[in-house]
């Protein structure tokens, strides 16, 4: 049995998804499939547009084998922290061979050459990354400029380009945080098809998530976006729409939002991770004009505070994620556990394999679940909490309630 593990958010699951598994197992060799995926909140500021336990069933039925919720101390922050919780879930179950992920120009060589740049960080680099953010650039294109400039002429374009492209950060963000963890596990890049991450209209049957995202708020499900998904994927969104739990986005948070900012001090803002030099000034200023959250974020992100970097900082304070339990759950001895979201038979056998092996708990039942150690309880509260909080944005009634956690098991495919 040989094992590959995938870092996913599935939002939602469509066709390009669907491929990459299936790449990872060729690519690998691999018999079997784990994903680490993000839950109600993802990595870009932003609540997941489907529910987690729809998303994760949507894997199982195209090709993943088990799902593992990554908490969402992890999910909602920037690439390094992201890469570094995921990683160190898989790395913890003791069965995983490879990683495989994405990335626009698929070379794993070169990915492995920036990611040790950038891990030792040698004195010219630090200069040159320092003077880029005191010009007021913005952390990722920070981190490009001074990569580039410290390459000199003949790989400043190549690398240049791999930073431009958010799957190759990630990619080496992955293979910085294996290194780290002093991981046996190999990290494995695919190529990307034709569609960009960042692509904000569907043109083709391979499109990204963030184009489906797009499509799906302005027109519904539509014929494009019926093109670019599973059947079954679309088949588990129209049952979710048709029981009145309809896509969420961060505007549906915006009275919630609000009022938080409206009653906090500033200094009671401070103790939210990458809130600096007077932004929680901006943030006082704008909720008290802003209507809600798009128009708050418009009137706040600059040319260094990012319209991505603002929504994450909104996600945390709406989950009350504070810095000092983020500077806890980065360190690489941190503990975690693994949350179980669906499986299938394969996936059945994998979890045997996982708890003989793993020092991690494995939670099934959220009701029988118990930690003697407060770090892995106060993560998973956390999740808890995003949940329930989640589920304010849908109108109906029956599923604004809290608990949902406890009352629903991870979803099992039987064939």
């Amino acid at each position: 049995m040989k094992t590959v593990g995938i870092i996913s958010e599935y939002n939602p699951f469509h066709n390009g998804h669907k491929y990459h598994i299936h790449a990872a197992k060729e690519a690998c060799s691999a018999s079997h499939v784990i994903c680490i995926m993000s839950g109600s909140f993802v990595q870009r500021g932003e609540p997941a547009i489907f529910d987690k336990w729809s998303r994760a069933r949507m894997a199982v039925m195209n090709g993943a084998d088990l799902v593992i919720e990554l908490p969402v101390v992890y999910a909602c922050q920037p690439a390094e922290i992201f890469a570094l919780g995921a990683v160190k879930i898989l790395n913890s179950m003791g069965i995983i061979d490879c990683i495989c992920f994405g990335s626009e120009m698929g070379d794993t060589a070169t990915l492995f050459q920036l990611a040790g740049i950038l891990q030792n960080e040698p004195e010219p680099l630090r200069k040159l990354f320092k003077s880029q953010l005191e010009q007021g650039v913005s952390y990722p294109k920070a981190i490009s400029e001074a990569v580039t400039s410290y390459v000199g002429e003949e790989q400043k374009n190549l690398y240049n380009d791999i930073l431009k492209n958010p799957n190759n950060v990630l990619g080496i963000e992955y293979i910085k945080a294996l290194t780290v963890l002093k991981s046996k596990i190999e990290p494995v890049a695919v190529k990307r098809l034709a569609s960009g991450y960042n692509d904000k209209h569907i043109k083709g049957h391979i499109a990204g998530a963030t184009a489906i995202r797009n499509e799906i708020k302005e027109n519904g499900i539509s014929e494009k976006v019926k093109m670019s998904m599973p059947e079954n994927s679309l088949d588990i969104i129209n049952v979710n729409i048709s029981s009145n739990k309809h896509p969420v986005y961060l505007n549906d948070f915006s009275d919630i939002l609000l009022y938080r900012l409206r009653i906090s001090e500033k200094s009671e803002l401070k103790r939210y991770l990458n809130i600096r030099e007077g932004l929680e000034n901006r943030l006082k200023k704008h909720s008290k004009i802003s209507s809600d959250c798009c128009e708050l974020i418009e009137a706040v992100k600059t040319k260094r505070y990012t319209r991505t970097y603002i929504q994450r900082l909104l996600c945390h304070i709406l989950l009350d994620i504070r810095k000092s339990d983020i500077a806890q759950f980065k360190k690489p001895d941190c503990p975690s556990y693994i949350r179980v979201l669906a499986f299938n038979n394969n996936g059945k056998d994998l979890l045997k394999e996982i708890k003989s092996r793993s020092a991690c708990p494995v939670i099934s039942k959220v009701a029988d679940f118990r930690s003697p150690d407060e770090r892995i309880s106060k993560m998973f509260s956390y999740d808890l909490l995003s949940t329930d909080i989640y589920n304010l944005a849908y109108d109906a009634p029956i599923h604004r309630k809290g608990s949902e956690d406890y009352f629903t098991s991870p979803y099992y495919c039987k064939y």
